[in-house]
């Protein structure tokens, strides 16, 4: 405990600080974004000329929203067909590449030396 200084104390009060200020802010941001969005919904649909009862039964229930996630994903989930994940490596020999012909001049060249 001697070695804990102010300045570490002070630095971790700030870094705690910081983390609960970031999950606050994020909890308003998450629980008040779709409180705006239904009240921007109703605000445009208000203009086009809907009626009072259409537009108060905006909301969607978790029970909804999980079945047309569980929809959607097995939708897309059947898009893709199932491969077989074999890999399959064969070996072709090419002994000519513009690379290869490179190295083949210089170690021609060595060959001649020794």
């Amino acid at each position: 405990m001697s070695k804990i200084t102010a300045e570490n104390t002070t630095l971790a009060f700030v870094g705690y600080v910081i983390v609960f200020v970031a999950l606050i802010t994020l909890y308003f941001v998450f629980h008040y974004i779709p409180v705006l969005l239904n009240r921007m919904t109703k605000r445009r649909l208000k203009k086009r000329g809907m009626r009072e009862e259409v537009i108060s039964d905006l909301t969607i229930t978790g029970e909804v929203g999980a079945a047309i996630s569980t929809a959607l994903y097995l939708y897309f989930s059947e898009l893709h067909d199932d491969e077989k994940t074999v890999l399959t490596i064969r070996k072709i020999s090419k002994r000519y590449s513009p690379w290869s012909s490179k190295i083949y001049n210089v170690t021609r060249g060595l060959n001649r030396r020794f």
